[in-house]
């Protein structure tokens, strides 16, 4: 009976202490989610979109705006540069322009060529 025991518990420490083994290997395995690698990230350049997906993207935000008469204004974009011409009713109105523009993801730098049509409209 006690060899059986001894037996017992000799089998149990083996098992023991090959789950700790096996635990222990685990948790110090490196382990990484999905985008935790910045050094990889910060070397891959930012997203810049071609002048056609960045003109679209300007238009799209000028014609759902309230506030803005997006059928009077052209707008060209060159490597960020956004170009807006065209017309507007009010200072207001430019202004909207500007703001909505300049928050348009992928542009860098903006040149208004607007003529307001009312100053001192809107104030």
């Amino acid at each position: 009976m006690m060899m059986r025991r001894s037996f017992i518990r000799s089998w149990l420490a083996l098992g023991v202490a090959a789950t700790l083994v096996v635990g222990v290997g685990a948790c110090s395995a490196r382990t990484r989610s999905p985008g935790s690698d910045r050094r990889v990230n910060e070397r891959l350049p930012p997203q810049i979109p071609t002048d056609d997906v960045l003109r679209s993207r300007v238009l799209d935000v000028l014609s759902t705006a309230l506030d803005v008469n997006a059928s009077l204004v052209e707008v060209e974009a060159d490597a960020g540069l956004v170009i807006v011409r065209g017309r507007v009713a009010s200072g207001f109105e430019q202004q909207s322009v500007g703001a909505i523009v300049r928050a348009v993801p992928g542009v860098t730098r903006v040149r208004f060529d607007l003529q307001v049509e009312n100053p001192g409209a809107g104030r």
